[in-house]
């Protein structure tokens, strides 16, 4: 019997054990912990640790909270570790982007959106330590000079033009776990010091002191769990839960210190290992990767030795997945509302294609895509990754999966992927590997710092300010360039020229932002562990924020790129074609946001995107290919890499729609963009055939950072068994045509009206948003 016929053996539903640790993490309170910034600030502000270099610091700062931060064992665990003090928090980071958090922790526990409970006394303690930070915070030292200081800090709290998520740390990656589950941290260790051997550079010997001071702190940060373990152990009455607490007391000593030998090890490792770069570093969008690949030997190896059943084994996994749920960002109200919903965007990306291009299926795969389905927790992120030979049985799962609520794991096309990535300068094999990270983006594991999600753009903006000589509509606030006034605009080409101009300027300024984002990480944060994982950082002695990594990357997302196509088609249509007004009357309309319906309901009527309509598709291939072309143009990263350009909003398209005046396609000011490379919301009217034929006449290779595709179908339509069939074929259809990621909302209208204005009746309830899970 081959693994995959195995894999759709009879499936033995989650343990209780497993369902009562999901049920826990569900009904914890979420929070914010303090631990982390308190520590790390009494690292930095005890004068002894002056003059250290960055690599020493970080990773003694590292060290040191690992030793000092809450140890904790709850009931019934058998993965332990604690990324927080409490069983549900988030994460303050006063040397990245917590000083905001730091100086503001007293509305946390009032605000509307993603409230977070924080004592009174953590928020005196925070706020306490807010100055010591403000001279070292990334503004005061990659921005020269007060003025230049003070335009970062408005522009990004405002964060109408962009914002760069790059500024609270670059993360957004999949760690070189493998790597560390096999050696350990001593097998790393005797790494370094094999490299230390062939150097006398004084900055590399500097760089390979900080990855062994942090290997050495990983290592004690197991053996903190084998003795907590030991002692509960002692004073455990029940007989079966005493072995439990021994057995984990004897795999934390040994992992992750040293290489694992079996399944329960490996996962042991990996989840301590998760835990202390969320320490080291801003931890969101750092991604567990392909783990139905590398933690596959040690479970056929048990499985072969009788030491493990499939049943324990997807208990261990369940158990770890539960865990990653355990974080949660803790983040000001304005990132809040780019970045709503309250996810770390932790990815498991399971099957594709091994470096060969065979399918890389196997029994893990089934398995975590059963723990996807029976527990539907907001972490961790399913990824699918679907290929021409993706077996039928686990292509047929992936489908019946996709029935549930909210987080059905997304999908992703191998063939268009690798060839996106290989057009950027992956090799074929490490291409083959990907894994997608974050919302959606691929990038190769343990070999990548992709810094995907380095920024945000507002598309929109440019297009306004293209309407309105290098301004907003109401306001004489020059943004942009000056470009002609909208009365000198004789045709399209007039039009489309001063878009081009307002694009071009507006990056320019988000490029010369990030670079001095890029720069602080480089001089003044270096990541030690991380780095220790990457390919490349130990053979050359970099560190991965200074280029160390095999590949660099930095991905830019656009917003609002429908909203761009479909107004761009409006005036075309409106002004120079059928000529039912001028450019002078329309923009006059937007101005009065479009108050008179008339024109409003005519404009709303034009042909918009995802119809399948030749024409309105168009418009949206061109913003799309020249978004792609002018972020490629933007040279490259300070690490060395190309800027990539991708499409996703996260929730930037609630906030930057909220920014923006009426727009051409029947828009009013305020109202929200849609996400990723949707429709604008309600425009495609001729049901799903015709949004994914609309959708094939994409290139989806230039968006080598990736795209999501949000899908919202009614599941009543697709229940019976000839649904799940049309709907399978239809996404296969898509995938034939190179389509790139697709990810469903399969919903009932009712639940979700019921549950707005009955949140009580469904507390749990998922939605997918862009790219990842959040409770509705």
């Amino acid at each position: 019997m081959n693994a995959i016929t195995k894999g759709i053996a009879p499936n033995q539903e989650c343990s209780e054990r497993v369902m009562r640790l999901k049920e826990a993490v569900d009904s914890a309170q979420y929070g914010g912990c303090i631990e982390r910034a308190v520590l790390w600030s009494d690292y930095y502000m005890d004068e002894a640790n002056d003059g250290k270099s960055n690599p020493v610091q970080v990773a003694e700062a590292t060290a040191y909270v690992l030793a000092n931060k809450t140890v904790k064992i709850y009931p019934e665990e058998l993965i332990v570790g604690n990324f927080t003090s409490k069983r549900v928090a988030g994460i303050c980071y006063p040397d990245l982007g917590g000083l905001g958090i730091m100086m503001s922790a007293h509305k946390l526990p009032t605000r509307k959106v993603n409230p977070l409970e924080i004592s009174e006394e953590d928020q005196a303690t925070l706020k306490s330590y807010a100055p010591f930070w403000l001279d070292k915070c990334l503004p005061a030292l990659a921005f020269d000079g007060k003025e230049e200081q003070m335009r970062f800090v408005k522009e990004q709290g405002e964060a109408l033009q962009y914002q760069l998520y790059e500024a609270g740390g670059i993360a957004h990656l999949a760690p070189g776990y493998e790597k560390l589950i096999k050696l350990g941290a001593e097998g790393i260790i005797a790494e370094v010091e094999a490299f230390e051997r062939n150097t006398t550079d004084p900055e590399k010997l500097e760089f390979y002191r900080g990855v062994k001071i942090s290997m050495e702190a990983l290592a004690q940060f197991g053996e903190r769990y084998a003795d907590e373990a030991a002692k509960m152990a002692v004073d455990e009455v029940d007989p079966e839960r005493k072995r439990e607490l021994e057995r984990i007391a004897e795999v934390c000593t040994r992992v992750p210190r040293r290489g694992a030998t079996n399944l329960y090890e490996a996962v042991q490792s990996l989840m301590l290992a998760h835990i202390a770069i969320f320490q080291e570093t801003t931890g969101e969008t750092t991604c567990p990767g392909r783990i139905d690949q590398f933690l596959n030997p040690y479970y056929e190896q048990d499985l072969a030795n009788g030491v493990i059943s499939r049943e324990e084994a997807k208990d261990l996994l369940g158990a770890f997945c539960i865990k990653v749920c355990e974080t949660i960002p803790m983040y000001s109200d304005n990132l809040t509302s780019m970045l709503g919903g309250l996810t770390s965007w932790e990815v498991v990306t399971i099957g594709g294609q091994d470096a060969e291009g065979n399918d890389a299926t196997n029994e893990l795969s089934f398995i975590l895509l059963e723990l996807a389905d029976e527990l539907r927790m907001r972490q961790p992120n399913f990824h699918v990754r679907l290929h021409e030979n993706t077996p039928k049985e686990f292509y047929d799962e992936v489908i019946r999966v996709n029935f549930g609520p909210g987080s059905a794991p997304a999908m992703y096309n191998d063939e268009t992927i690798i060839e996106s990535m290989m057009n950027v300068g992956y090799s074929l094999e490490d291409a083959r590997d990907y894994v997608a990270i974050g919302c959606v983006e691929p990038t190769a594991p343990g070999k990548t710092l992709g810094s995907t999600d380095a920024g945000m753009y507002n598309m929109a903006l440019a297009l306004e300010m293209a309407l309105n000589e290098g301004c907003q509509f109401g306001s004489d606030r020059q943004i942009g360039v000056k470009t002609p006034p909208v009365s000198s605009m004789e045709n399209m080409d007039d039009v489309l020229d001063a878009y081009k101009v307002q694009v071009k300027h507006q990056l320019g300024k988000l490029h010369a932002d990030l670079q001095r984002c890029e720069k602080f990480h480089a001089e003044h944060h270096p990541t030690p562990i991380t780095s220790a994982t990457l390919e490349g950082c130990l053979e050359q002695g970099v560190c991965s924020t200074q280029g160390g990594a095999t590949y660099n990357f930095s991905g830019i997302q656009g917003t609002g790129m429908a909203v761009v196509a479909d107004s761009l088609g409006a005036i075309e249509s409106a002004v120079f074609e059928d000529g039912w007004l001028t450019l002078e009357e329309l923009v006059a309309h937007l101005k009065d946001n479009l108050s008179d319906e008339v024109v409003r309901t005519r404009l709303e009527g034009i042909d918009k995107f995802g119809n399948d309509i030749p024409k309105a598709d168009a418009w949206m291939k061109w913003v799309g290919d020249h978004y792609s072309d002018s972020i490629h143009a933007l040279g490259k990263n300070t690490r060395g890499g190309q800027y990539l350009a991708g499409v996703y909003s996260n929730t930037s398209h609630t906030h930057f729609g909220g920014l923006i005046n009426a727009t051409p396609n029947g828009r009013r000011a305020g109202e929200t963009f849609a996400s990723g490379f949707a429709p604008e919301n309600g425009a495609d009217k001729r049901g799903s055939t015709a949004l994914i034929n609309s959708m094939n006449r994409i290139d989806f290779k230039k968006f080598a950072n990736g795209i999501n595709f949000n899908i919202k179908l009614d599941a009543s339509s697709y229940e019976c068994d000839d649904g799940k069939s049309a709907l399978g074929s239809m996404y296969k259809v898509y995938f034939k045509r190179h389509g790139m990621q697709v990810q469903a909302n399969m919903l009932d209208p009712k639940i979700l009206i019921e549950a707005r204005d009955n949140p009580e009746l469904h507390p749990n309830l998922l939605i997918r948003v862009s790219g990842y899970s959040a409770y509705f």
